[in-house]
């Protein structure tokens, strides 16, 4: 054991002139009464004097005796090694886990020079900073502080893009509630160049994909999403050293779809126009992968077994020994009571076992369409999920635990055949239903956003019923016609001075002002209309946005009262959807675990032969312990598997896999992915 005060080499590294001192010292021959320090070359340590007394000398020691020192300084210094390299990533860790509140990450940031605090008291007390701080509807942050300081190095805005010159501060950023916008304010300094002088479109490209993307995952089903698609359209060149906001807001939302668009301006002061640099749109998708970890939740294995299993061949005792043999540490058993069926012959058994196999498959499939459907309709909010689905009114999981078959809907005297019949023809309208009424609903949806799009847009895209006055419009002559131009600001000089010389025939200063907003001027032109068409199609190529707008009387109020309509209907299509599909997802469970129920009857009748004397079971437990309740029944019940399980010479149960093929078809178990079993046995989740 070494020394209190010992410390590994690695930790202690002298500098050249005392490794040199050192070797010295320690070439030397010790003297009687000396207290040098040792070096002992094979762990590289040190020990001081009183240490060496307590060794013997190599020359005393045993080659066994050198060697098991050996190792356990190896071992010593292996585990040393492992926990100095780990030890740097515990904060990391940590961090990820655990991030800083979105209050915290404003008191985080420490300057580091005088530049840096300027910038960020410059941001932090701008009037646009102050506005979007007093609106309760946005949350103030800096998004670069949740990363972890171990993990910077690492992150490209946040860390090798940071910095005096590059991005000086952690930028501030303003979001609205459930992503709806987003309002981000930088710095960006002189390093970020590709010419002189101007910021490197790359960079403006990069900061468009992270703010859309920070705008619209509030607003995805699970927070997260990965970019599908980003276009970049660049305005005018953005100056280095200087001050920029980034805007985003999202349009749509499906699903685990968001589209969002965006664009980089000049921090202006109150009352100015800033300046476009950069526009973007973009769609992000939301991993499948990203969807909570349904592990958490129950997983249940219905169990059919013979009656032989108990030594007396009672019904009861079969289910207590089913239940000693999962015991309470893998799970909890129900019974499940089956009825008997009208049986047909051995070949109708062995087909209908194949279309129970796809039926189930399509019913688990028809479950999880509908839960989505409900999850995308509320929002991703899990208390009100949990509220529609129920079946009769009770919790999924109570219901297959009292579980008992519908003799009304599912008469139990009619065939098979018919049974399957019927589950298949009312899996695929539950299916129907349920997709047919979201689709309208969601073409309600999309149709009132395109509506308050019109509202709440640009001069590029809005509604102009309520801004362009027919006083300026020429509506009734033969020969003229009015044309109204949205012109962004950037090009609005350029405008002013080529419009009269854009085609011929146009009336010399009739471009008057409208309306302008924060990115374009609208404008109207007069032109003869012989030449509107030539017009029209060189405004565009000169980036002049034409607007295709027909005065109409009342207009304005009409325009009101449809997307008052198209609002109606939405919310009613909703609550349809939303019914539809809370009734959808109980049907679905309750046909799927009907189906589930054939399963397991035509299986055991294919297994354990006539007469049926049989006890099932529903075992509920959990992802990781659902292995070892399997492992606890394929040890105690494997005799039933005849020549496709035996044991070997430790008692564990084996498998014969060329032996098991045959009776795998046999029971129409010969699909991809099956995991035979010596017993009748299936496992499935309800979420």
């Amino acid at each position: 054991m070494p020394p209190a005060h010992y410390v590994p080499s690695m930790l202690l590294r002298p500098s050249l002139a005392g490794q040199h001192a050192i070797a010295r010292v320690c070439s030397r021959p010790l003297r009687a009464g000396a207290s040098p320090l040792l070096w002992t070359s094979p762990s590289r340590r040190l020990y001081s004097a009183a240490s060496a007394t307590a060794v013997p000398s190599a020359a005393g020691r045993s080659k066994v005796g050198r060697f098991l020192s050996f190792c356990a300084l190896s071992i010593f210094f292996t585990t040393a090694g492992f926990i100095m390299a780990t030890a740097p990533a515990i904060p990391a860790i940590n961090g990820l886990i655990t991030p800083p509140s979105d209050e915290e990450t404003l008191t985080m940031y420490e300057p580091v020079d005088e530049e840096c605090a300027e910038v960020d008291t410059f941001i932090r007390n701008h009037p646009l900073s102050r506005s979007l701080r007093e609106n309760p509807d946005f949350t103030e942050s800096r998004p670069h502080m949740k990363i972890p300081e171990a993990l910077k190095s690492h992150n490209f805005t946040g860390g090798t893009l940071s910095g005096p010159g590059r991005i000086v501060v952690p930028p501030y950023q303003f979001s609205e509630k459930g992503g709806k916008s987003m309002v981000g304010i930088y710095y960006l300094g002189t390093d970020l160049c590709g010419h002189a002088g101007i910021v490197h479109g790359g960079l403006l490209a990069t900061l468009l994909d992270e703010g859309l993307a920070r705008c619209c995952f509030p607003a995805l089903p699970n927070k997260i999403g990965m970019t599908a698609t980003l276009t970049v359209n660049y305005r005018k060149p953005a100056p280095a050293g200087a001050f920029v906001v980034l805007r985003a807001k999202t349009t749509k939302v499906e699903g685990r779809k968001a589209w969002v668009e965006g664009h980089i301006e000049t921090l202006v002061g109150e009352g100015e126009e800033p300046v476009v640099l950069v526009e973007a749109s973009a769609l992000f998708v939301e991993p499948k992968q990203a969807a909570p970890n349904m592990s958490k939740g129950a997983r249940y294995i219905l169990v059919s077994l013979p009656t032989s299993i108990a030594p007396s061949n009672s019904h009861d005792e079969a289910l207590t020994a089913l239940r000693s043999t999962v015991t309470t540490d893998y799970g909890t058993v129900f019974p499940f009571s089956i009825p008997e069926f009208k049986i047909g012959t051995l070949d109708a058994l062995v087909q209908q076992a194949d279309e129970l196999a796809k039926l189930d498959t399509a019913c688990e499939a028809v479950v999880g369409k509908v839960g989505d459907t409900l999850k995308t309709i509320l929002e991703g909010d899990e208390e009100k999920m949990a509220q529609q689905k129920m079946v009769n009114d009770r919790p999924a999981e109570q219901y297959l635990k009292t579980f008992r078959w519908n003799k009304v809907k599912y008469r139990a005297d009619r065939s098979l055949a018919e049974l399957i019949d019927m589950l298949q023809k009312e899996i695929g309208s539950i299916d129907n239903d349920v997709r047919s009424k979201y689709n309208q609903y969601n073409q309600a949806k999309t149709t009132l956003t395109t509506l308050q799009r019109k509202q709440d847009g640009n001069l590029s895209t809005k509604s102009l019923t309520s801004i362009v006055p027919p006083s300026l419009l020429i509506l009734d002559s033969e020969y003229l016609e009015t044309h109204l131009l949205a012109i962004p600001h950037p090009l609005q000089k350029e405008f002013l001075k080529t419009y009269e010389t854009l085609t011929p025939m146009t009336v010399p200063r009739s471009a008057q002002p409208i309306a302008s907003d924060a990115e374009y001027a609208l404008y109207a032109v007069t032109t003869f209309k012989k030449h509107s068409a030539d017009f029209v199609h060189k405004c565009r190529e000169q980036k002049w946005t034409p607007r295709d707008y027909k005065y109409k009387e009342g207009g304005h109020e009409e325009e009101r009262k449809e997307v008052e309509r198209a609002g109606r209907e939405e919310r009613k299509l909703w609550g349809e959807a939303l019914r539809l599909g809370g009734a959808g997802w109980a049907d679905a469970v309750m046909a799927w675990v009907h189906v589930l129920a054939l399963r397991v009857f035509v299986e055991t009748v294919l297994r354990y032969g006539l007469p049926l004397d049989f006890v099932c079971g529903l075992v509920k437990t959990t992802p990781k312990l659902a292995k070892k309740a399997r492992f606890s029944l394929d040890t105690s019940y494997s005799y039933l598997g005849g020549n496709a399980f035996g044991r070997d010479k430790k008692g564990r149960v084996t498998r014969d896999d060329q032996a098991m093929s045959a009776d795998m078809q046999a029971v129409g178990q010969g699909g991809e992915g099956n995991d035979y079993a010596p017993y009748v046995c299936y496992e499935f989740e309800i979420n």
